[in-house]
């Protein structure tokens, strides 16, 4: 009995949205926000992309019509997570990719300003990174660092894309 009395008090303590899942028919878009067809409201939700009626491709997810992230799936005997893309507020711009390998021991995560510009690439393997290098102007700038195969780390400086030394 008291577990389900501390449920209530927890679940009532919180707002709980549900979100709506669409399709790209169900939408629309003015002035940067997105709609639904249904009711003229701003969207929150997600909307997803099948391929095939089963085959879930990519989902779009919004929040008061406003972008806020993407991602793309592959499909085989389970779903996994490809690509994910996050959005700057009110804006189509990408602040963050995040790349995965299939079995998602890679993880590599590009950065960008709010010009489009890359700012940082980093890559993860088994969440230690491997491999980072920063960008001013989409130029390699600062110190890139990696790890080869072998466990050996390296050392770059760059300026304004043109190679330095090595350190």
């Amino acid at each position: 009995m008291t577990k389900y009395l501390y449920l209530i008090i927890v679940l009532s303590c919180f707002k709980i949205y549900s979100q709506e899942i669409l399709t790209k028919n169900d939408i629309y878009a003015k002035d940067s926000l997105v709609y639904k067809l249904q009711d003229n409201k701003l969207f929150t939700g997600k909307v997803q992309n099948f391929k095939h009626k089963t085959h879930l491709v990519s989902e779009i997810e919004f929040i008061d019509g406003i972008l806020q992230k993407s991602t793309v799936y592959a499909n085989g005997e389970e779903v996994v997570i490809l690509d994910e893309d996050y959005y700057y507020e009110k804006s189509p711009q990408i602040k963050k990719k995040i790349r995965y390998s299939f079995d998602h021991k890679i993880t590599s995560t590009t950065y960008y300003e709010k010009n489009g510009n890359k700012k940082l690439e980093e890559e993860f393997k088994d969440g230690v990174l491997i491999y980072s290098c920063p960008y001013s102007n989409n130029k390699k700038n600062g110190t890139l660092f990696s790890i080869n195969k072998n466990g050996e780390k390296n050392e770059c400086l760059f300026e304004n894309g043109k190679l330095i030394k090595h350190i």
